[in-house]
């Protein structure tokens, strides 16, 4: 299950039970966040600034 500090904004996955002042249950589709890159990753990606694009041939 996952966990959100509504203080922090942190975000954990446990399999046991969290329990604190400022823990709450969370559930990704109520939180409307979206599973998509941040612009900067995006942009990045378009440069080819990515840190996860191989270089082939370097030498």
């Amino acid at each position: 299950m996952k966990y959100k500090n509504t203080k922090t904004g942190a975000i954990i996955e446990t399999s046991t039970k969290v329990s604190g002042e400022n823990w709450e249950p969370f559930d990704n589709e109520e939180s409307g966040e979206k599973k998509t890159p941040a612009k900067k990753q995006k942009d990045d990606k378009k440069k080819g600034n990515s840190e996860d694009d191989t270089q082939e041939d370097a030498e």
